[in-house]
């Protein structure tokens, strides 16, 4: 009965409006990581980190090529440092990155306005857009150090543990990007979107002390913002035949 009671409203919302869009997609996360102190010959990095679901909805106006739309995602943050090429090298003989990406998780609430740049009457459509969201994480973690193979050179030599500090932190996040794709029997919508997104505040933090070729140097601390890059792949369902 409850949850009837949340679903009725809205599914009485989308029948009356008849102007919608309702989809869910597939999103994959590349992630930003700053170098704050670099480790000796490192720097930032740009990671495939994550992969997760959206859900989102999108109202098109009347007469008018505007839309808005809102979505919601939840995946892990992450924290990568890279090192020098053979510098640190595993048991299968490769240069590796480590990193983190427990600990954290972040959830996005996004809004934004796209234009229709194709024809209404068109089966393809391709849209840019503009947004902003509200970035939440929370803590799976307090602090804790990072598990798995340690740095044991050839240049670098860990001195303790590589730790991983997250933090509850809430920030709006600028956004954008474009979607485009097509729409059969004049509702059902296939798509691809890209976006970028820039954040400011941390929410997760790694330290490491180490020497490196037998000197010991400043310790590396490394973050992670939200900053990063975000492609979906998504099904959607039209309640208004938009293409006439």
């Amino acid at each position: 009965m409850k949850k009837l009671i949340v679903w009725l409203p809205l599914a009485l919302i989308i029948s009356y409006s008849k102007a919608q869009s309702i989809s869910a997609s597939l999103v994959q996360v590349y992630s930003h990581t700053n170098a704050v102190v670099p480790v000796v010959n490192g720097g930032d990095n740009f990671e495939n980190t994550s992969r997760t679901f959206a859900l989102s909805y999108e109202h098109f106006f009347r007469n008018s090529k505007y839309s808005i739309f809102s979505s919601y995602s939840k995946y892990d943050g992450c924290t990568f440092i890279y090192f020098e090429p053979g510098g640190w090298i595993a048991g299968g003989g490769e240069a590796l990155a480590t990193g983190s990406c427990q600990g954290v998780k972040l959830h996005r609430f996004d809004l934004g306005v796209s234009y229709l740049l194709t024809k209404k009457n068109k089966k393809f459509y391709f849209k840019p857009f503009v947004g902003a969201g509200l970035q939440v994480s929370r803590k799976t973690e307090w602090e804790f150090g990072l598990p798995g193979l340690p740095i044991n050179g050839p240049h670098y030599f860990e001195l303790e543990p590589m730790e991983a500090i997250p933090m509850n932190t809430s920030q709006i996040v600028p956004s954008l990007g474009f979607r485009t794709g097509f729409v059969f029997w004049k509702r059902l919508e296939l798509g691809l979107g890209v976006h970028g997104v820039y954040a400011f505040r941390p929410y997760q933090k790694m330290y490491l002390k180490y020497q490196y070729k037998g000197t010991v140097q400043p310790m590396a601390e490394y973050e992670s913002t939200g900053t990063g890059l975000f492609v979906t792949l998504g099904v959607g369902y039209r309640f208004a035949k938009l293409i006439k």
